[in-house]
């Protein structure tokens, strides 16, 4: 059974285990780790609970490119990840990937014919 989340503009999916590799992502100054900020709210989709985040582009060939943010790796039982907008969502232990949803756009839509 897939597990599969969403929090606002972003999709988290159950991936199998991996050791974190690639680049580390460190907790800021308030102890958080920043998975996305809003551009114009500067509202932060963050986990406040200890997780491992990393980026490994290799991991996510088959993302379209611009949409990867990472992977975070959950070792206790669960993590929260946190919004001011949107309901938190809690992870269970294992890896997750993170990648942003993106809005149709008319040029994105094909026509099947009969």
């Amino acid at each position: 059974m897939e597990e599969l989340y969403a929090q606002g503009d972003l999709l988290i999916e159950r991936v199998p285990d991996v050791f974190p590799r690639g680049t580390s992502v460190r907790p800021g100054t308030d102890g958080m780790i920043v998975v996305a900020e809003g551009e114009l709210t500067g509202h932060r989709h963050a986990f406040h609970d200890v997780v491992t985040m990393f980026r490994d582009d290799n991991l996510a060939r088959d993302i379209p490119s611009g949409l990867y943010v990472g992977h975070v790796r959950v070792d206790a039982p669960q993590a929260r990840l946190l919004h001011e907008e949107h309901d938190s969502i809690a992870l269970t232990k294992g890896t997750w990937r993170i990648r942003r949803q993106r809005e149709m756009e008319p040029k994105d839509v094909r026509l099947i014919a009969d």
